[in-house]
């Protein structure tokens, strides 16, 4: 009589035999239909489908990295990691308020452009736009850092997050998401971990989207209007 083999229980993680290659392309897919969602549809409704594109390539990445994710989270140095992305989000803030000025002053087009995209803020509550932020931050760090920068290289995840704001047909847009996704791809880059890039991000786009957004100053409209009659323009 054969011996009765004992029954084990065998735990597959969802991702655990896609092939890395497989789970950037499919990511890049979903990331780009979800911006195109968010922008290419009517502008009602835009806050929502931020949060929803947003939670969705950050569920994604969860799903079929959860080593990688955990890993990048589970920091000795909370602190710190949370001091370096205070302090990372305030500077890059003020980095977009003089880049604001400058605008208005050489490149008025691309100034104006910085106030269409600003009139998003009128469509939905206040009170919402934080709550879609706090989704929106964490989901793009865990997609574009968490997962492509960390599987495939700093320079594709650059170039997804760049392309993927293209649905909008703003280029100042597409600069500032080339700017941000330098400053937290560093971030991770230097502290190892996703806790100051998703602070950093978390708290630049409060503060330039709720708080205090970077709107031209007087003195750099003035600056800007001498500047075009000085050069006959």
């Amino acid at each position: 009589m054969n011996p009765v083999a004992p029954v084990t229980s065998t735990r597959i993680q969802l991702g655990s035999s896609i092939p890395v290659t497989i789970k950037i392309v499919l990511g890049v897919i979903l990331a780009a239909a979800a911006w195109g969602a968010m922008f290419v549809l009517r502008k009602d409704g835009f806050w929502t489908r931020a949060a929803v594109a947003a939670a969705a390539i950050g569920t994604y990445a969860i799903a079929v990295e959860p080593t990688t994710i955990g890993h990048l989270f589970d920091r000795r140095d909370w602190t710190g990691d949370l001091g370096v992305g205070l302090v990372s989000g305030a500077v890059l803030y003020g980095v977009f308020w003089v880049g604001e000025q400058a605008l208005v002053i050489v490149a008025p087009k691309l100034a104006v452009e910085v106030g269409q995209l600003y009139d998003v803020r009128g469509q939905t509550k206040r009170w919402f736009m934080p709550l879609v932020l706090a989704v929106a931050a964490p989901g793009e760090e865990l997609f574009f850092r968490g997962l492509l920068q960390h599987q495939a290289g700093v320079a594709i995840a650059l170039a997804v997050y760049g392309a993927v704001h293209l649905w909008e047909r703003k280029l100042i847009l597409v600069l500032a998401a080339l700017i941000g996704g330098v400053w937290w791809g560093a971030l991770l880059a230097w502290t190892g971990g996703l806790i100051a890039p998703v602070v950093s991000h978390l708290l630049w786009c409060m503060a330039i989207i709720v708080w205090r957004p970077a709107r031209p100053t007087a003195w750099a409209e003035r600056a800007g209007r001498h500047l075009r009659a000085a050069i006959g323009r």
